[in-house]
């Protein structure tokens, strides 16, 4: 899947976990306060859904995180640690420590749940590719839904639909939160 498809796919998952906290929004704090934490929240679904491709040269994120993209460019595979299930259990401990560490802070637990949120879309997404991914690394069996080849027509349309959802979903969101 292409940069886009990715982008999408991760705000798409983000509006629709976003009722999940609803309960932590409105624990007192005040209508900008809380638009900052959906912001930073939505942002960081964004960044989740691009960072499984940190393994490959020339992703728009490997581009931006060179240090991260030589240490796993070099050891592995694409679609494999980096799209696995084992991967997004280390990323969730990685993140209940900082969260710990934080004393539970809201901002890390926005930043903490975009980030995974994001990142099991592009699992997702990936997942319904031709060439489909090793979810159940270190086991070599790639895993694919549908035959879906990336930048492929049957891509762009998945992308137009995706970016359908998220018009629709931001909508809906306002409309339920107003």
């Amino acid at each position: 899947m292409t940069k886009e498809t990715h982008a999408k796919g991760g705000y798409v998952f983000a509006l629709i976990f976003l009722p999940l906290f609803k309960n932590i929004l409105s624990q007192g704090n005040n209508i900008i306060y809380q638009c900052v934490l959906v912001y930073i929240y939505i942002h960081f679904s964004y960044l989740g859904s691009l960072f499984p491709d940190i393994d490959m040269k020339n992703s728009y994120i490997s581009k931006r995180l060179p240090i991260l993209y030589k240490f796993f460019g070099k050891k592995f595979r694409h679609r494999s640690v980096t799209h696995s299930l084992i991967f997004i259990y280390f990323l969730c401990y990685l993140f209940k420590l900082l969260i710990m560490f934080t004393d539970n802070n809201i901002v890390f637990t926005f930043i903490y749940s975009g980030f995974i949120i994001g990142y099991f879309s592009h699992m997702c997404l990936d997942l319904i590719t031709k060439e489909g991914i090793e979810i159940l690394y270190p086991i070599r069996i790639n895993f694919s839904i549908f035959p879906i080849k990336t930048n492929s027509k049957s891509e762009k349309f998945l992308s137009k639909m995706l970016n359908f959802l998220v018009v629709f979903l931001i909508g809906y969101r306002f409309y339920i939160f107003l």
